[in-house]
């Protein structure tokens, strides 16, 4: 694989680990908003506050213009995300750049490229563009501080600031500005361990649409509450960065006949996956980035390995230097 091939196939297009898509809420009170959700968060406990951040943006159809900032490059979009029926449905279109698109629905994801070339893919089960689920700030003590950070004021309505900050330069964390009267979030930054900023993402316009009565569907586990598995016994995952655990792991059938295995490590905030793949053709050496997500390659005797994830170029590159068959011992 080709680092181009590599980050095409394995970053997938506005995933909810990048995009973390935040929302905005109109100054006036929400359509279709729930008793419980209308209710004012100042004094919810922050575990309290990112459950019901994650219940409201499951809830709610809503659609609106997305602006995105990474690279120093600024990016116009537009969102619709709509609940019908119990089933969610999402649209995100470029607006400034080459035409680009993803849909996505309980079933498939599309994707419209920047060539125009289309990719079409059964749908994971995963969180969608805004994923917030199964953030459990317990669990994420030992890498991370969860913690108010003060209040704020985006789009003209007053904000609790909640902070995920990584102990370590091993992982990225996030700072959600949430509306005090809905709990949406309006404004969602990546961050390092420094607290700066390597993405932001806030809606510039926002409409919310009424909703048609119906409990919307269940949101699906997803790798932050995923259990830990074992990897089959012909690979070993030594010094692997600390506090990352194996919980998936699957063998993708290719075009040529061959397999691609895949594991998957999270932090239960953040994630990186590793790809294996035996081939006679060297591919990804090094490492390689667009915008925050980064991976790392190596071949070695015949296999391909690639780590890919939305993490410091560090934490790819000990993932890959931590592989090793069976055999090699």
């Amino acid at each position: 694989m080709q680092p181009s091939s590599v980050m095409n196939r394995l970053a997938n297009p506005w995933s909810a680990r990048r995009l973390c898509l935040l929302l905005l809420c109109l100054s006036t009170p929400l359509a279709g908003a729930s008793e419980q959700q209308a209710r004012v968060v100042t004094d919810a406990p922050v575990a309290e506050l990112l459950e019901r951040m994650s219940e409201a943006l499951r809830a709610l159809s809503y659609e609106g213009t997305l602006v995105y900032l990474h690279d120093n490059q600024l990016e116009t979009l537009h969102l619709i995300h709509r609940v019908a029926a119990g089933h969610t449905q999402e649209r995100l279109v470029a607006l400034s750049g080459p035409v680009r698109a993803l849909s996505r629905d309980s079933r498939r994801v599309n994707c419209t490229m920047r060539d125009g070339y289309g990719i079409s893919v059964r749908s994971a089960g995963g969180g969608g563009l805004i994923d917030t689920n199964g953030i459990d700030p317990e669990r994420l003590g030992e890498h991370y501080r969860v913690e108010r950070l003060g209040r704020g004021r985006v789009a003209g309505r007053d904000t609790e600031v909640i902070g995920i900050i990584p102990r370590d330069a091993l992982r990225y964390g996030y700072r959600f500005h949430i509306d005090r009267e809905t709990a949406l979030p309006l404004k969602s930054d990546l961050i390092d361990r420094s607290e700066q900023a390597l993405e932001q993402l806030m809606f510039a316009t926002l409409t919310f649409h009424p909703a048609d009565g119906t409990e919307p569907e269940a949101a699906p586990q997803g790798v932050r509450e995923a259990p830990v598995t074992e990897p089959p016994p012909q690979w070993r995952f030594a010094d692997q960065p600390l506090g990352f655990e194996l919980v998936t792991y699957h063998r993708i059938p290719q075009d040529d006949g061959g397999v691609l295995e895949h594991f998957l490590f999270t932090d239960r905030l953040s994630a990186y996956s590793i790809y294996v793949e035996q081939t006679e053709d060297p591919g990804l050496e090094g490492a390689t980035n667009i915008g925050a997500v980064h991976a790392a390659g190596a071949w070695r005797e015949g296999y391909q390995i690639t780590a890919v994830g939305e993490v410091p170029v560090a934490t790819v590159e000990a993932a890959v230097a931590g592989v090793r068959r069976h055999a090699e011992d």
